[in-house]
């Protein structure tokens, strides 16, 4: 987990905030992160005065705040962290730095705890979750780890580690709380293989097209102990995937692949 120390150092923030060099975000989906972002249109040609402008770096700082904030599962009193950033900059902190380094630093300690006791709690359930999936019918296990139950083989080709492919898909965690999905999107998605986490690369090799999969997906084939937006630190993932085609193909015919699947 990040320092919240280094994170919350004024210059650093305001480097962030004014130049909009934010850190790439963490994955949310099996491949690179897909924002749902809001296009909206922007005059510019509206004069903003100086007031705009500064609150506009209040925003920005806060938003590059808040996000990390977020994903480190930090949860702050936002009216104490804007009087300590209003005293701040009247020169009125009631700490002075040594004081304001040693509190975060205690806080730092505080989170790590936290967090490694959260990592621990979220390995567990899965383990768990994991091997009670192991029991269903017609559940496979890899080499890997991965748990996979296929709901429909797929009568097309099945695709390989460079392919792209076409899919709908929903993701879960082991609680059935939904974190993605490309049915809500109500479009479907395209993933180059050799980009997605690597329960996905292997699990989708499983199916032909018009095939769909269920996969359980240990950390280690996922994000890890790295926390992602909506997805916890350590989680295991359940996906359900229905692959509709390789590249653009997905309208067209496809032979049978005769390759076995593990």
């Amino acid at each position: 987990m990040k320092s919240l120390l280094k994170m919350t150092l004024l210059g650093s923030a305001i480097i962030f905030a004014l130049t909009g060099c934010d850190e790439k975000k963490a994955e949310t989906n099996p491949v690179q992160p897909t924002s749902t972002e809001v296009s909206t249109t922007v005059n510019t040609d509206k004069q903003y005065d100086q007031k705009d402008e500064a609150y506009a770096v209040g925003v920005s700082m806060g938003s590059y705040l808040k996000e990390n904030l977020e994903r480190s599962d930090v949860v702050l009193d936002a009216d104490y962290i804007g009087n300590g950033f209003r005293d701040a900059l009247s020169d009125k902190a009631k700490y002075n730095r040594e004081e304001i380094e040693t509190i975060l630093k205690g806080l730092d300690r505080r989170l790590e705890k936290e967090a490694e006791a959260r990592i621990s709690a979220n390995r567990e359930a899965g383990e768990k979750y994991r091997e009670k999936f192991a029991t269903q019918s017609g559940v496979k296990k890899t080499d890997s780890g991965l748990l996979y139950q296929i709901i429909d083989e797929g009568k097309g080709e099945h695709p390989t580690a460079d392919d792209t492919v076409i899919v709908h898909y929903v993701g879960t965690l082991i609680d059935g709380k939904k974190f993605d999905s490309s049915y809500d999107r109500g479009e479907t998605a395209q993933f180059p293989l050799s980009k997605v986490i690597k329960g996905w690369k292997e699990g989708i090799q499983l199916i032909g097209v018009g095939g769909k999969i269920k996969l359980v997906v240990p950390p280690e084939l996922a994000y890890g102990d790295q926390a992602n937006p909506n997805i916890p630190a350590a989680s295991t993932l359940v996906f359900e995937v229905e692959l509709l085609g390789i590249n653009d193909q997905n309208d067209q015919d496809n032979t049978t692949n005769e390759n076995e699947t593990e």
